[in-house]
């Protein structure tokens, strides 16, 4: 009996310090300890809902916010997706010309830290090639994709509208994917692309 009630414990403190079952949570990228595979109710101890909205602030870091994708497994609600809101890229009219301009300055924006940061620490999958940049720049597509480590890792630029304007920024936002939802993100985003040899 005594063995039962320790082992209950021992489970018991596993579930709520986040570590997921099977393992997975351990070798999962995120940021600092916020990893997909971790409990919802471990997430909430590092973070707190600032209200009204499903964005968490974290660390109580300022300019990231964190938008956490759960499912229940055995009554236990777990993360499988991490966004962190990384917010505009650029001052800029919204065309990602703009930011090209902008590589000329000393201090590179939050898209160039991020990119250098991740080419170097994760395995590039697949990212947009410049004709899905013209094609973004023209309003035919919604987002660009970096994507990392089967897919347990992306960058995604997007339009956002100005409240009080008609310009758009440009916004970051950084994905961590649990190995299953990876999987699926990876093989529907896959981008499929012509050659010169198709024609």
């Amino acid at each position: 009996m005594k063995k039962l009630i320790i082992l209950l414990f021992s489970l018991l403190i596993s579930v709520n310090s986040g570590i997921a079952w099977g393992g997975e949570y351990e070798t999962n990228p995120g940021f600092r300890d916020l990893k997909p595979g971790m409990t919802f109710e471990y997430f909430k101890k590092k973070c707190v809902n600032p209200g009204g909205t499903y964005k968490y602030k974290c660390y109580d870091i300022d300019n990231i916010l964190f938008e956490p994708g759960s499912t229940f497994k055995n009554k236990v609600r777990f993360i499988d997706v991490l966004k962190l809101d990384m917010g505009p890229i650029v001052e800029s009219d919204g065309t990602f010309f703009t930011i090209l301009n902008n590589l000329v300055v000393e201090e590179p924006n939050i898209y160039l830290k991020m990119k250098r940061n991740f080419d170097k620490k994760y395995l590039l999958n697949y990212e947009y090639s410049e004709r899905d940049r013209q094609l973004f720049n023209e309003g035919m597509k919604t987002d660009l994709l970096g994507v990392y480590s089967n897919g347990q890792v992306a960058v995604r630029i997007f339009r956002k509208p100005n409240e009080n304007s008609r310009s758009e920024y440009l916004w970051l936002y950084i994905e961590y994917r649990d190995i299953k939802s990876a999987e699926k993100f990876l093989e529907r985003n896959r981008p499929v692309r012509t050659t010169l040899d198709d024609f």
